[in-house]
């Protein structure tokens, strides 16, 4: 999986030579081939991952012939849009996926979704039979044109290769700027050939500069911008930071100030990557999925209004509270064309840049912050609950513990890779906060559980030799076995929560149903055999202990490295229901005042300050 090069400049091929090649030549074929990838390449693509097959031989030359692209070989379709996927998701760049054709199209779908949903650029390239050998029941011919329907960006089904190469070239530029645009996303190329495939001259022909397409660039209305900095300002409100992280490098700054000029508080999503490197005095809240569970703390804490950024967050509790606030005003500020409203509450959507919009917002001068006891009792929660996972639940061997040490373990800049279900939540739940700054990523455009593997290691691929973490469970793994073996000479940390099937199940209604098994379905698979096996390192744990050094030894080791987590799940859901009950405990501590003021004296100094919508904290509450 290490790029690779051809050594010797292929031939220039001129116009007159080229036009003189008949259809059907293998150099033909080659030639085409050439200037399609060298034109993607040359638009901004540095990653190929090509899935062998005689249909693709072409394409796959082309990409070989190209020193500037790094190319992985990937032998099963399925893993190898799930890898591409992740070297996406780091690179922000398109990465060029090639396969064969006939079923192998098909095992490109469920990473296609993931990358529609999740707005990750990526340009599917797959081969096709000719015309010719179309509905005649020829071997591998499958009808590919639009295969993906509504999950790409855009179809184009390429013609043969004849003498309008130079045609490729705008297109070219129209393919990558529909997988980057304002909404990112896939964009499928379907490309036919006709035999002979395999050249032996393989000339090329120059490829011209591609046109250049101008980023649309969304600047914010400072009229507007000053109206609604005058709705918001004095008024108790909060800002939510979803499930998907922003890629502008001044908003994380933007959003601090604009919170402390609010005096609003952040609810942050673990994938927002705000929780992480944030300053001491910026409210960012890492523990509202506990804390939110409290109906006291809600009832007494509804906001005037919400502005949500990125996205969705994953929470229920949040999402149920932020559905259930009678807030007049709730914004949502998204670049993109989706609308993402899963509870019915925009009132305003505002497609800017959030960076943007965060400094218009401030440079209006028309904020001032809400009543400073607003966002520090959602502080105070937030270092209750955290308090809470460091010390009384800190003992016993579940996702809680194992969650705290891993983040705490993962290195300043490094990348943290989150399987589905319920680790996401874990992950949610029990990350909290860091000093250093981290990257965390999952696949939560359509939040499956497939591609857990082949995601991660396209990860760490794009970011090598950075170590590179992970957590998923044990249904995730035996979804994406096969990915284990692209792991190579990868430093992958990969802890696999091994609690007996689908433990998410427990939590749901189905866990009253007879048939409850049937859903959580422990998988069988041997974990760390299998691991072996793709050549991984391994370590078995079953208590803290064990778990503690063999994260030492592997965060110290070289290559992909593997722990597996052997987690009672009875047990797991009884620490997670006495945490949410622990949690709502809040309950028992929150005492209504009236507006002569409030007394925190939990987790914050002593504030006295009027606000008719105070708690009280018991200092002794973590006893």
């Amino acid at each position: 999986m290490t790029p690779s090069s051809i050594a010797a400049a292929p031939a220039e091929i001129d116009n007159t030579t080229f036009r003189g090649i008949v259809s059907g030549d293998a150099e033909l074929n080659f030639t085409w081939s050439a200037f399609l990838i060298d034109s993607l390449v040359e638009a901004g693509c540095t990653h190929a991952v090509m899935c062998p097959g005689a249909q693709m031989a072409p394409l796959a030359l082309a990409c070989r012939a190209n020193p500037k692209l790094k190319v992985s070989i990937v032998i099963d379709e399925r893993s190898a849009g799930f890898f591409a996927l992740g070297l996406s998701s780091v690179t922000q760049k398109p990465t060029i996926l090639v396969c064969t054709s006939g079923s192998a199209v098909g095992q490109f779908y469920p990473s296609v979704m993931e990358a529609n949903y999740g707005m990750i650029p990526m340009i599917i390239i797959t081969a096709d039979r000719a015309p010719e050998n179309q509905d005649r029941s020829s071997a591998q011919a499958i009808d590919q044109i639009r295969a993906f329907g509504q999950h790409v960006r855009a179809s184009h089904n390429i013609q043969l290769p004849d003498a309008s190469i130079d045609s490729l070239s705008p297109l070219v530029s129209r393919i990558y700027e529909q997988a980057t645009g304002a909404t990112p996303g896939p964009v499928h190329v379907n490309q036919a050939f006709r035999d002979p495939l395999v050249a032996r001259i393989r000339r090329k022909r120059p490829v011209p500069t591609p046109p250049a397409v101008t980023t649309p660039v969304l600047t914010v209305d400072e009229a507007h911008a000053r109206r609604l900095a005058e709705r918001l300002a004095g008024r108790r409100g909060v800002i939510v930071c979803g499930a998907g992280a922003i890629d502008e490098p001044g908003f994380p700054a933007a959003i601090h100030e604009l919170s402390r000029q609010l005096g609003a508080p952040i609810i942050a999503d673990p994938f927002s990557n705000l929780r992480f490197g944030a300053p001491a005095d910026v409210p960012v809240i890492a523990r509202a999925d506990s804390f939110l569970r409290a109906a006291r703390f809600t009832e007494t804490h509804q906001p005037e209004w919400v502005m949500n950024f990125g996205g969705p967050p994953i929470s229920k509790p949040v999402l149920t509270y932020l559905q259930n606030t009678g807030c007049t005003d709730y914004i949502g500020v998204d670049p993109t064309t989706k609308w993402q409203d899963p509870i019915l509450r925009m009132t305003e959507i505002v497609r800017a840049s959030p960076e943007a919009l965060c400094k218009a917002l401030i440079s209006s001068g028309a904020l001032h912050p809400a009543p400073a006891s607003w966002a520090q009792s959602f502080v105070a929660c937030d270092t209750y609950i955290d308090g809470l996972s460091g010390t009384a639940f800190d003992t016993m061997f579940w996702e809680a513990p194992i969650l705290r040490r891993m983040v705490q373990a993962t290195p300043e800049g490094a990348v943290f890779f989150c399987g589905n279900s319920m680790a996401v939540r874990d992950a949610d739940s029990f990350s909290g906060r860091t000093d250093v700054p981290l990257r965390l990523f999952a696949n939560r455009g359509v939040n499956g559980i497939d591609g857990s593997i082949g995601t991660l290691v396209g990860v760490a691929a794009a970011q090598r030799p950075i170590k590179t973490l992970s957590v998923i469970g044990d249904m995730a793994f035996s979804h994406d076995v096969g990915s284990l073996q692209l792991a190579g000479d990868l430093n992958i940390v990969l802890v696999v929560l091994n609690n007996g099937g689908g433990a998410i199940f427990e939590y749901l209604p189905v866990a009253k149903a007879p048939e409850v098994m049937d859903f959580i379905a422990p998988p069988t698979l041997n974990i760390g055999l299998a691991a072996q096996a793709a050549g991984w390192r391994t370590w078995r744990a079953g208590d803290l202990a064990a778990f503690n050094g063999a994260l030492e030894e592997a965060m110290a080791a070289s290559g992909p490295c593997l722990i597996e987590a052997v987690i009672d799940r009875k047990e797991s859901v009884r620490q997670h229901k006495l945490f949410w009950g622990a949690a709502e405990g809040i309950n028992a501590i929150i005492r209504l005042r009236g507006p002569e003021g409030m007394t925190i004296t939990f987790g914050v100094p002593q504030i006295t300050e009027a606000d008719k919508s105070s708690v009280e904290f018991d200092p002794n509450v973590n006893d």
